[in-house]
């Protein structure tokens, strides 16, 4: 979905892979969350419980973050997200684009088909390059990616389809 990716792009701008970029978090990258907790307290879950839960994905997530950990043994490498797996997720190489989102395990990836190995040296940023170290255009570069798509869109069909589809939805090639 574009509007979160405008979001998340911050995330993923960096050229390098360092624990560094563990905490690069864009403008709504804390309220997008909201939608998925809200519904667990409302389900019965205790806000302690969901709470303590991202904190656990959280620092998972950030020892990901790292070039230093090659590949881990088989079994572990079979069913967990590991920093080889991340790589991949944050690589801007055409192969590697939509691969290995699980936050722990890796098994759901490899269920759905969204799973590639660490197969080539990994490029890391966007397909797009910001072109700046701006931290203000870093910020809201994804949102800038997102208006100049907006704008570009023709049509009000396609306009709605540059909210929904995904980033490197292009009228001209799809439906």
């Amino acid at each position: 979905m574009a509007v979160g990716w405008a979001t998340h792009a911050v995330h993923h701008s960096s050229p390098y892979f360092n624990i560094s970029v563990a905490y690069r978090f864009g403008p709504l990258d804390s309220v997008f969350p909201i939608f998925f907790y809200l519904p667990l307290v409302m389900m019965g879950f205790h806000p302690f419980v969901v709470f303590f839960a991202e904190i656990v994905v959280q620092l998972y997530q950030t020892a990901l973050h790292t070039e230093t950990i090659g590949k881990l043994p088989r079994p572990i490498e079979a069913v967990m997200n590991t920093p080889s797996h991340h790589r991949v997720h944050h690589g801007s190489n055409q192969r590697y684009l939509d691969k290995n989102y699980g936050g722990i395990f890796i098994i759901w990836d490899r269920m759905f088909g969204t799973f590639t190995k660490e197969e080539e040296k990994v490029i890391y940023g966007l397909t797009e390059p910001i072109g700046s170290v701006n931290p203000i255009k870093v910020f809201f570069g994804g949102f800038h990616w997102f208006a100049r798509r907006f704008s570009a869109a023709n049509g009000f069909a396609n306009k709605v389809k540059s909210l929904v589809k995904p980033p490197d939805w292009n009228p001209e090639r799809s439906d």
